[in-house]
């Protein structure tokens, strides 16, 4: 379109001229310009030269203008640029120094790159230097300097809150990671961090009141964390007030605690640590009479009982289902080993390293080797445990 009105503008100046030129030629016209004294004349050829130059000169002289301002501005752009270089320098050196472990050149590079756009990345690994370096104040400054970035801002707290964690302080680590609006506060690193900061703090009903919210977030992490968080409660309890306490806690609980999974392999861990394993086991094999779950199977292993026939009676049951799960025998083996059945615990160790060798299962064979006085047995099996390191 552009190109159009060009090329129809020189058609109709064309055609004007060809119009025009003939009435004018042998007339060369008269200009007349007075102001006061001062009076002008010339021909209307003459007027047209002069203004052409004239428009020649301002375009040259605005040329110059443009140039000359080119140069100031310029000027201050280079100028920029040499102290962006410089601070990206500074800040590369910084990240090299740091990786070798020249803490105090990192520390001085990174505090000259400190003014640098790097999206608060610069001061995340400064507050990290100072933090080695001894200088905890400063290191929570730079952080709260770079939270002020929107995509900084979870990272610099949750760096600020494990350095306040890691000296003891999980209140103020806690108060740190309150610090960021609803969205930040439900990332999965902040989750992770609050509910480690609840428990260091020993604050085991809040994480329990905090859990079913975070679920969500956590997915298969919940349930371990729910794990913790109900030894923690229980442990708390049976110290406190003792495992009657405890296992009357236990049966005040709501019928959904009672069988999520978590609180069931915390309750029967408390149990076995208060020295109640006949309770324990009977929670064990209750609550497994259906088919194993794996938080539950580890703790039969713990049982010491001098006659703990429930629990080798359920193991016996799940070999006849499967005779070919390892794990089964092993369990077994550990149980009768603990009740000082060493024949049945060699037989059923004996079917399980044949299955599979694990170095546990064959240093508890040479522990029963050893108990039956047969040393050539047992430093056999300890040298084919040694394997499995």
């Amino acid at each position: 379109m552009r190109r159009l009105v060009i090329i129809a503008g020189l058609i109709i100046a064309l055609l004007a001229a060809l119009i025009v030129a003939p009435q004018v030629v042998g007339d060369k016209g008269y200009v007349l310009i007075s102001m006061g004294s001062l009076v002008i004349e010339m021909t209307v050829v003459s007027l047209a030269i002069s203004l052409l130059v004239a428009i020649l000169l301002l375009w040259v002289l605005l040329k110059i203008v443009g140039v000359i301002k080119g140069w100031l501005t310029g000027s201050r752009q280079w100028f920029g640029r040499l102290s962006r270089k410089k601070r990206q320098r500074s800040f590369y050196r910084g990240v090299q120094a740091y990786a070798q472990g020249e803490l105090a050149q990192a520390h001085k590079a990174f505090e000259q790159s400190l003014d640098g756009d790097f999206d608060g990345a610069n001061l995340l690994l400064a507050a990290q230097v100072a933090f080695e370096l001894g200088e905890p104040k400063r290191a929570s400054e730079l952080l709260d300097h770079a939270s002020d970035y929107e995509h900084c801002a979870v990272a610099a707290r949750v760096q600020q809150a494990r350095m306040l964690r890691g000296e003891g302080n999980p209140e103020a680590a806690l108060a740190v990671l309150d610090k960021l609006n609803e969205k930040q506060a439900a990332e999965k690193s902040v989750v992770q961090l609050k509910a480690d900061c609840l428990a260091q703090a020993g604050q085991w009903q809040t994480i329990q009141t905090q859990l079913p919210q975070w679920r969500k977030t956590l997915k298969k992490d919940a349930v371990p964390l729910a794990q913790r968080a109900a030894k923690g409660k229980f442990s708390e309890l049976a110290s406190k007030q003792g495992a009657n306490a405890l296992k009357q806690y236990w049966a005040e609980l709501p019928r959904k605690k009672r069988n999520d999974e978590a609180f069931r392999a915390a309750y029967v861990e408390q149990l076995i640590e208060q020295g109640m394993h006949q309770d324990a086991e009977e929670c064990l094999v209750e609550w497994q009479k259906h088919g194993p779950e794996a938080s539950l199977m580890p703790f039969f292993k713990a049982l010491r009982m001098p006659n703990p026939a429930s629990a080798i009676a359920l193991l016996e049951k799940w070999i006849k289902q499967d005779d070919t799960n390892r794990q089964y025998y092993s369990l077994l083996g550990h149980v009768a080993y603990n009740a000082n059945d060493l024949n049945l615990a060699e037989r059923a160790l004996l079917k399980a390293v044949k299955l599979k060798e694990t170095r546990e299962d064959l240093l508890l064979l040479a522990q029963i080797s050893e108990r039956q006085h047969d040393n050539t047995k047992a430093l056999a099996f300890y040298k084919q445990g040694m394997v499995h390191v």
